[in-house]
């Protein structure tokens, strides 16, 4: 399959940029196509609905990867202004990102950043990217991005929001630089709906690296995944394991719950607690082993977050929900509505 075949068009009014609780008063008050994935049928609804779409001792699951900032800006040794846009920040200190414009820099040459502290180019040419490992000469990496860097947005963002609108309420595990953004749809009061509705909620955790860079290949069978790190705690795998031996449903929110999950079921499909790095590409050939329902955004086309939804749901049903959302009038992206594949 081509990547150019999961390509559609949106209008004007499907681009929202404003987050839900400045635009609509609170998180869980946008909508929600729910699309069956046997018939293909989309209806309707709000996302506060989704304790009516489940059934007692049904388990969701969401990622409590928290975000902090991840770019930096500064000038090269001959006072060019430099952006550093990060995909990782790694336990040794060190990190990966994408230097633009990169023609006043070279390996061993250093960013003075604009805030304070230098920066040590230590090597470009990483992965298919063409990425930079980059490493503090005094202090640390992370604590710069936390001090000094700004949010990695994309283009219809309306402002520059900052990370208190880029997290979930949820979020404990700081450690990526990019949102679990599907969690952006929860409230306190979603949840608690969940659990009063006997629902079970649990977590995962999934530091998300690289999803803003661009799905370059052609097609889709040769796209490989920058790995991540990620831990099913023993709690969680038991309350799965416990939930399926009953017949119920588990749905992961998110992209990155779902591969979470998925990385760590066994042939039997039993959910194993394990922490560690995935490398796990989700694509149609794919045989799912312990997700049951996938609750996330509309996904921007020429990414593996759209390859995974039509692997879930059917590449029909997710090109044709697509379709209907935009004639409906569905918002699309970070900020914008939620779909249920069920």
């Amino acid at each position: 399959m081509l990547i150019e075949d999961l390509r559609y068009k949106l209008r004007p009014e499907n681009i929202v940029g404003t987050p839900r609780e400045i635009r609509l008063g609170r998180r869980d008050r946008g909508r929600m196509m729910v699309v069956d994935r046997n018939s293909g049928s989309a209806t309707d609804h709000v996302v506060a609905d989704l304790p009516l779409m489940l059934e007692p001792g049904d388990v969701v699951v969401l990622n409590n990867s928290k975000r902090i900032p991840g770019v930096l800006h500064g000038r090269t040794a001959k006072g060019g202004k430099v952006e550093l846009r990060f995909v990782e920040v790694n336990v040794d200190g060190t990190g990966l990102c994408r230097v633009f414009p990169m023609h006043d820099t070279a390996p061993r040459s250093v960013v003075t950043l604009n805030d304070g502290g230098e920066i040590e180019i230590v090597e470009f040419g990483i992965t298919k990217y063409g990425l930079a490992r980059v490493r503090p000469i005094v202090g640390s990496l992370r604590q710069m991005l936390v001090d000094q860097g700004t949010p990695i947005l994309g283009f219809f963002y309306d402002g520059m929001w900052n990370t208190e609108h880029l997290n979930p309420f949820y979020a404990t595990e700081e450690g990526t630089v990019e949102s679990p953004l599907a969690g952006l749809h929860f409230t306190p009061d979603l949840v608690d709906r969940l659990k009063s509705a006997r629902v079970k909620v649990c977590f995962v955790t999934l530091h998300s690296v690289g999803s803003w860079l661009p799905f370059i290949e052609e097609k889709i069978e040769d796209h490989e995944m920058m790995e991540e790190f990620f831990r099913i705690p023993i709690e969680t795998a038991s309350t799965i394991n416990a939930a399926r031996d009953r017949g119920k449903r588990v749905v992961a929110c998110g992209s990155t719950s779902l591969r979470a999950l998925e990385s760590a079921v066994d042939s039997a499909g039993v959910l194993k607690a394990k922490e560690g790095k995935t490398g796990l590409y989700i694509s149609p050939s794919y045989k799912f082993g312990v997700v049951d329902g996938y609750f996330t955004n509309f996904h921007q086309y020429q990414t593996s977050l759209l390859v995974l939804d039509c692997a879930f749901a059917g590449t029909e049903n997710v090109m044709q929900a697509y379709r209907e959302a935009s004639r409906r009038g569905y918002e699309f992206y970070e900020f914008g509505d939620a779909i249920f594949y069920r």
